[in-house]
């Protein structure tokens, strides 16, 4: 119980952290007057982009119907902004690439001299494109092979800022642990990359697991132990466990990072029928609580409160009412049970957050806060309306 009396702390007292704007995608229609450089700027040139309704989060005037079937809707939302928003290697960096590649897989594009590649494909080609920085690691087992490490380029919004960031969007794509990665001297693997990841756990001084729970969410199973460099058997288990004991309130973006981790750790759990008791019984009832914070700060127009689990919290801004509302859907779309995707309040925040998304298909987005959004509306088609 010791996990939750500091877990319970934290949610009481969980204030909002969002992602910080910049680093935008463009958008493919150059002769629009109303693209902007952020969410923080406005087509008048205004501080903020009203979204309609009073200061105190009223319904505002949508765009899309209650009457357009929700299924349609996302799916139309999502093939738009697939289609009509454009990321170059040229001006772009990794950071930006790989949120894209996180809400739409291999189908994600990227602008080349050559014309558009798939931009997975590129990228473990060992085609170029800034932040995506391939290094040898240490060799493991008898053959001495090497393993893959991603430099860390923390604050750039061009690079890796986040331990094993790269590997879990990948990962979350769908390859298998065979697929190939070339580097500059050698090609890899994506076992290099994992046994790598584990290796170098004690190099995470800043003991954020959240993509590393994902990757081993993705290709090991929750009973998974390994030795690491400083010769400590570490597990998916301690890994979680390591999480529970963090801080939510200093978390990049309101803590939704960290809940996603654990929700998909514990999804893996349940699927192989493994018992959820100790720490896997905390982050269960960590995942509950936050669910129902979620519902409860909930504003009026359905999006989710811009200080995501912490209190109510609405904006006129577009920008901070696409970042809270994407991520906390995100997490809500991959941790939450079947029915409760199906209840109004949810459904009513997929449509406020397509309206948004809506209008602001002509405005250059930060690559963050959009694909996170995007993401989002991705994982909760994929367990509402599969076949779409």
């Amino acid at each position: 119980m010791r996990h939750l009396l500091h877990l319970f702390s934290a949610l009481a007292v969980l204030v909002v952290l969002g992602c910080p704007m910049s680093s935008t995608t463009s958008v493919r229609d150059p002769n629009s007057s109303d693209q902007f450089s952020g969410p923080n700027a406005a087509p008048n040139g205004s501080s903020s982009q009203p979204t309609g309704g009073s200061d105190s989060g009223g319904v505002t005037d949508d765009r899309n119907t209650v009457a357009e079937p929700l299924g349609e809707l996302v799916s139309r939302t999502l093939k738009q902004n697939l289609t009509q928003r454009d990321l170059s290697c040229s001006t772009h960096g990794a950071w930006q690439v790989l949120h894209g590649i996180l809400a739409y897989g291999s189908d994600f594009e990227l602008e080349t001299p050559t014309g558009p590649q798939p931009a997975l494909a590129y990228l473990l080609s060992g085609q170029s494109l800034a932040g995506f920085e391939v290094e040898q690691g240490d060799k493991f087992g008898a053959e001495k092979r090497p393993g893959l490490r991603m430099a860390m380029q923390p604050s750039t919004k061009i690079g890796q800022g986040h331990r094993d960031q790269w590997l879990a969007v990948i990962a979350q794509s769908g390859l298998p642990l065979e697929t190939t990665i070339k580097g500059q001297t050698h090609t890899f693997t994506l076992e290099d990359w994992m046994r790598q990841a584990e290796f170098d756990v004690p190099r995470n001084l800043e003991r954020e697991f959240s993509w590393s729970l994902i990757a081993l969410t993705a290709y090991r199973n929750t009973s998974h132990r390994w030795m690491a460099r400083d010769g400590s058997q570490y597990s998916t288990e301690s890994l979680l466990g390591s999480e529970l004991e963090q801080s939510l309130p200093d978390s990049v973006c309101g803590g939704t990072h960290r809940l996603i981790g654990m929700a998909m750790a514990l999804n893996r759990r349940r699927e192989e029928g493994q018992p959820i008791t100790g720490v896997w019984a905390d982050a269960d009832m960590l995942i509950t609580a936050a669910i129902q914070l979620a519902k409860q700060n909930q504003n009026p127009d359905g999006s989710y409160s811009v200080a995501y689990l912490h209190r109510p919290g609405w904006t006129r801004d577009m920008g901070e009412t696409l970042g809270s509302t994407g991520h906390v859907l995100e997490f809500l779309a991959i941790a939450a049970p079947a029915q409760t995707l199906t209840e109004p309040w949810v459904e009513r925040s997929v449509r406020r957050l397509c309206d948004v998304l809506d209008q602001c298909s002509d405005v250059d987005l930060e690559c963050g806060v959009l694909y996170h959004a995007l993401h989002g509306l991705s994982e909760y088609q994929k367990r509402m309306f599969p076949a779409s």
